[in-house]
């Protein structure tokens, strides 16, 4: 079962006396920047990657974001920017078309970005070819009608939206029988919901004493996936400050109480997030 990814489509903030979102972008501007990505997108080395993320970059700064497969070169997804520099949280400026591909190399999403917000057109494929579903969006958030099919080509779900929320809608089994209407994604809950979270992470996460007198500030970026039963696993640092900081956040992560599990067209399916931690003396 794929792992639904919410490392761009959603991220949350924890303020620790300060949290926020940061990228890992370069010190120095290149035609062509390469790096060694582990499965959750932690940096490797070369011998152990899963991805290869390639950046090419022109001389406006903007350019294109490649990943593929370490194992057979097999392109994953394309992300176009007018400027990898600034934006929100210095993420950078998305403009223009933005692909994913099955590992198959059949498409699995084909959308575009303008000024960082997903406009016009999305379309998302079966690895077998079959359109899976289709939509528009209008800065950022899903517009007018949605269309869902099954893998059979047969149509499973119609959505109408207005400023992102649906209005109406109809879902339908493979027969072409109605039944009871239920959302398309569920996203994972923390018990009492995305505040409760947060104040249980400012409650439990102690700034340790050995970083503070060091004089140690910065971003800890901790990878997990809540699984089918809502339990956090492949729990994995991805960038860290100091030995103690980054353990504290870790353990704190491993720590987490069960989540209620996403669900995606009615079946529970794992989720993956990357939560952000910034120690601010």
């Amino acid at each position: 079962m794929n792992i639904i990814d919410l490392t761009h489509s959603k991220r949350m903030l924890l303020l620790l006396t300060g949290v926020v979102f940061c990228a890992l972008l370069p010190a120095h501007a290149q035609t062509k920047q390469v790096r060694y990505l582990s499965e959750t997108q932690k940096e490797v080395p070369a011998s152990e990657a899963y991805f290869i993320d390639v950046k090419e970059i022109n001389e406006a700064g903007g350019g294109t974001r490649t990943r593929f497969l370490a194992k057979d070169s097999t392109k994953v997804h394309q992300l176009t920017y007018s400027n990898f520099e600034g934006g929100k949280e210095n993420l950078g400026h998305l403009n223009g078309p933005y692909s994913e591909w099955h590992e198959s190399g059949h498409f699995k999403i084909k959308a575009s970005y303008e000024n960082n917000k997903l406009n016009g057109e999305y379309s998302a494929w079966y690895d077998s070819g079959q359109l899976q579903y289709t939509c528009k969006y209008k800065n950022n958030m899903v517009q007018d009608t949605l269309v869902g099919y099954f893998e059979s080509g047969k149509v499973r779900r119609i959505e109408i939206y207005e400023q992102g929320k649906v209005v109406s809608g109809k879902v339908y089994n493979e027969a072409g029988a109605e039944l009871s209407y239920f959302p398309m994604r569920e996203m994972p809950v923390f018990p009492g919901g995305e505040q409760a979270m947060l104040r249980w992470l400012a409650t439990n996460i102690k700034y340790p004493k050995s970083t503070r007198k060091a004089k140690v500030q910065g971003l800890v970026l901790v990878s997990y996936v809540v699984n089918e039963q809502g339990k956090l696993e492949n729990i994995e640092l991805i960038k860290g400050i100091h030995p103690d900081a980054d353990a504290e956040a870790l353990r704190v992560i491993h720590t987490m109480l069960v989540w209620i599990a996403g669900k995606y067209e009615g079946e529970a399916v794992p989720v993956h997030y990357t939560l952000p931690i910034r120690f601010s003396l």
